[in-house]
């Protein structure tokens, strides 16, 4: 945990320095996890399971949407480990990946509160869940390979 806590120290401090300190990285990793998180079925997922571990047709209910779209997308989410699961009988319980999902929330807030300062006032929290419900109501999204 102090690993990750230092990177984000060099992280934010490098922005506030002027230089950026990045790892090697494979396009490939970055365009598969960025691309997993523009889908707005996935994004409505996660915002489901910040409260708690759910199943499929619970999270299916939740967003009114067909079991078979859910399914498919948290596929996705997992081959990303931004979820993970576990079995209880038959049944497999859905979570969030904390090591992931915290320090992606800690990067987005720091980037709001930066450079989009307005955007809680712009858009309150419930019209924008409102918005992802609908948008997640969508059948649009990426197959990756």
């Amino acid at each position: 945990m102090e690993d990750n806590l230092l990177t984000k120290l060099l992280f934010y401090s490098s922005l506030v320095n002027g230089w950026v300190k990045m790892k090697d990285f494979s396009n490939e990793a970055y365009y598969l996890l960025f691309s997993t998180l523009a889908n707005r079925t996935r994004l409505a997922i996660i915002d489901v399971l910040k409260n708690g571990p759910k199943n499929t047709p619970v999270i299916a209910e939740a967003l009114k949407n067909e079991q078979s779209i859910i399914s498919a997308s948290i596929s996705q989410l997992e081959k990303c480990a931004i979820v993970k699961s576990e079995s209880s009988g038959n049944i497999r319980i859905y979570s969030l990946n904390k090591e992931i999902v915290e320090p992606l929330s800690e990067i987005l807030e720091f980037h709001v509160a930066k450079h989009c300062p307005g955007l809680r006032e712009c858009i309150p929290q419930q019209k924008l869940r409102e918005y992802m419900l609908k948008e997640a109501a969508r059948e649009t999204f990426i197959e990756h390979e």
